[in-house]
């Protein structure tokens, strides 16, 4: 049955997302999903403004706020609803971090909402993009509400959401048996940190040709790349959807986890393959330990200085992979058009930190932001895997 609206307790993962940025004592910004869909069409202000609210009036999730704190903190969805912001003769290209300084120019608020914002710049292109706090919502949760945009801008029927419980409570629900493991730390893709410059950047890379297996050829290429720097063992993470052990599940909210597939010598794209296989039916991404909700004890600042960059830690971080590969998916042209917008092409912007890949696909197109912190990225180490990745995927490499 549709939500009409939520009230309930944040998660663990949804309070560890919300205090990202929230003590002056840290490095990091808010942890947001920020997503692209470039075309062509006109921006009418009106039709996308009677889209927007008819998706939020059908979606509770996109009108969220925080109440309370610690193990008091809960959704409530009577917070401000998402914001139109309209950005004329926007010169950015889109190929990278460069230039993209207006995405941040309006806040969001966890406190009193909008906790997400539809952006339409015009220019070149027309690009339609998504900006939300990670909080309230996943990288699909963000595609549910894309697709139920333009089904309003198509005056096709809504689908609306349907999910009155949160991420753990679906983990927990589900038997998993098994145990966490002691890793050795990871390989770092690039080497070690260099220089003093603080936060991060990214580079898109669009691919050319079909990309058939491309999940575990990235994987794959990543681990040679990694290999030039280190012995250290390749640990590839994978944020999972959990919405494939509830099927017919609808929500904007944050229905993910993750498992950690090492990449040994010698693995071809088979070896990958099988041993993801191997994760997702023992359900690994459904393995839940109690002691995580203690977590929700600390103040978000709290928790946010323990676990954010800070002007001590920043060139001295544990990693816990070596590369997060987020893959969300290809869609249809068709599906994410309407409203005199016809799209192209799709892209996302990258998580902060760590090395973190997020790819896309669009009628068979392939789309992949790479970003990592500057001190990892310095010296030209970006661009040097950015062209060996060209090479693998794209060109004449294996």
């Amino acid at each position: 049955m549709p939500q009409t609206g939520i009230t309930r307790l944040l998660s663990t993962p949804e309070y560890y997302h919300a205090c990202i940025g929230s003590s002056p004592q840290t490095l990091d910004s808010a942890r947001e999903i920020i997503f692209i869909i470039e075309g062509e069409g006109q921006a009418d202000k009106n039709v996308w403004q009677q889209a927007l609210d008819q998706v939020s009036r059908h979606n509770p999730g996109t009108r969220l706020r925080m109440v309370g704190n610690r193990l008091r903190a809960r959704w409530q969805s009577d917070g401000a609803p998402p914001r139109l912001r309209l950005v004329e003769n926007c010169p950015w290209d889109g190929q990278s971090d460069a230039g993209s300084e207006f995405l941040y120019r309006e806040a969001l608020s966890l406190d009193t909402g909008p906790v997400m914002e539809l952006i339409i710049a015009t220019g070149t292109k027309t690009r339609v993009m998504v900006r939300v706090l990670h909080a309230a919502m996943d990288g699909i949760g963000v595609m549910h509400f894309y697709q139920e945009l333009f089904r309003a801008l198509r005056h096709e029927p809504l689908l609306g959401s349907n999910a009155g419980f949160s991420d753990t409570d679906l983990m927990l629900s589900i038997a998993s048996d098994v145990r966490p493991q002691k890793k050795q730390p990871p390989a770092a893709l690039t080497g070690g940190a260099r220089g003093e410059r603080r936060g991060d950047t990214w580079q898109r890379l669009s691919l050319l040709s079909p990309q058939p297996a491309l999940l575990a050829r990235t994987a794959l290429a990543v681990a040679e790349f990694a290999r030039q720097h280190s012995t250290q063992a390749v640990r590839i993470a994978l944020p999972v959807n959990l919405r494939r052990h509830c099927p017919g599940l609808l929500s904007t909210l944050n229905f993910s986890s993750m498992i950690h597939v090492d990449v040994a010598a010698g693995d071809g794209p088979d070896d990958f393959r099988r041993k993801v296989a191997a994760l997702l039916a023992s359900a690994r991404e459904t393995s839940y330990p109690a002691w995580l909700d203690y977590v929700r004890l600390l103040p978000l600042s709290w928790l946010d200085r323990l676990v954010s960059r800070t002007e001590k830690n920043y060139r001295q971080r544990k990693l816990l992979e070596t590369v997060v590969l987020s893959n969300i998916g290809n869609f249809s042209s068709q599906s994410l058009s309407g409203g005199g917008f016809v799209a192209q092409r799709i892209f996302g912007l990258p998580m902060k930190d760590n090395p973190f890949f997020i790819m896309f696909g669009m009628d068979g197109q392939v789309d992949i932001t790479i970003g990592m912190a500057h001190v990892y990225a310095s010296e030209g180490r970006l661009e040097s895997f950015l062209r060996f990745m060209q090479n693998r995927l794209d060109g004449n490499g294996t």
